[in-house]
């Protein structure tokens, strides 16, 4: 063989390897934020993916879905001293997913009941909650346990041997909004403020227990993560609505079409913020959302030292069209 032979081989070789490892690779690193149950059914044995579920202890030893490993929500925002459901530290995540067997290179899929908007939201704000501690590659099951189920898929009580991962949390603080934030947008205007929470709520006609005030925060838009889902239509397991619908519903409540503006997510707790998230951020490419971590809980908490509105409707967003 001579010299521009075996040079052209090599180039062939290199041009063969290329179209098959590299989409593999995008694959790897760009994980759509949902998958179906078709999807996880075959690919739920592959060494790179890690099954996580979100829903109790108690629920996930009556029957879970195969390899899947127990990590209930009430990790994911835990109650802290305060009194708030707020993201534990970066030690105590890494722990967490560490003993999950979840890897820096793992493909993360998350699912939780999937029978309300309250399952779907877990799930997602597991799926913002492990994005805000650096993992990229995370995915929500789409229509969670019950769509499995519904569909007869196989469910097991083994519980699989996990090898300790090397997952390490850094916080990514483009998704995450404090409190010093939320009060500078309310006063300057300059970021979308979407309320996640009913509109009973966000009204003020009622509130959550723990929350000490009625009312949202002032300018916030009303998108309520209830109707995010199929949930409970026609005893649908709660899959995530079209992107249509979703664009439809977004254009229609105020949100600006301009996919830069900045955005801040919140409900009571972060959870059904988490829903609102994941719609905006990954389902409707909006570049620049993050997640009020306290949420009404911590702002309430203020005693009055931060305006609320009650009896009112936002109508009119900062950035327009």
């Amino acid at each position: 063989m001579n010299k521009y032979a075996y040079l052209l081989m090599l180039l062939v070789v290199g041009v063969v390897l290329a179209a098959v490892i590299a989409p593999g690779i995008s694959r790897a690193r760009t994980a759509d934020p949902l998958v179906s149950t078709d999807w996880l059914n075959k690919h739920m044995g592959d060494k790179l993916v890690v099954v996580v579920d979100i829903r109790t202890g108690a629920n996930y030893a009556f029957a879970h879905i195969p390899h899947a490993v127990s990590v209930p929500y009430t990790n994911i925002e835990p109650k802290n001293e305060k009194g708030l459901f707020m993201l534990p530290s970066t030690k105590k995540m890494t722990e967490l997913f560490r003993k999950a067997g979840v890897n820096r290179k793992s493909h993360v899929i998350v699912y939780g009941h999937g029978n309300t908007v309250s399952d779907a939201s877990k799930a997602a704000a597991t799926f913002w909650a492990l994005k805000a501690m650096g993992h990229r590659n995370v995915s929500m099951l789409d229509g969670g346990f019950t769509k499995w189920t519904f569909e007869g898929r196989v469910v097991t009580k083994e519980v699989p041997k996990v090898k300790k991962g090397n997952f390490k949390a850094v916080v990514d603080a483009s998704l995450i909004a404090d409190m010093d934030e939320v009060a500078k947008a309310v006063k300057s205007r300059r970021a979308v403020l979407v309320d996640a929470r009913n509109s009973i709520q966000y009204f003020g006609h009622e509130k959550r227990a723990d929350v000490t005030c009625f009312g949202h925060i002032p300018g916030a838009i009303n998108l309520p993560a209830d109707f995010l889902s199929n949930a409970g239509i026609n005893r649908a397991p709660a899959t995530v609505k079209s992107k249509d619908d979703l664009r439809k519903m977004v254009r229609g409540v105020g949100i600006p079409d301009k996919k830069s503006v900045p955005i801040i997510v919140y409900c009571n707790t972060a959870q059904l913020a988490g829903l609102n998230y994941l719609v905006l951020k990954d389902l409707l490419g909006y570049t620049n959302v993050k997640v009020f971590d306290g949420s009404m809980l911590e702002y309430c908490n203020l005693n009055g030292k931060l305006p609320v509105e009650r009896f009112s409707w936002s109508l009119n967003a900062p950035h327009g069209k």
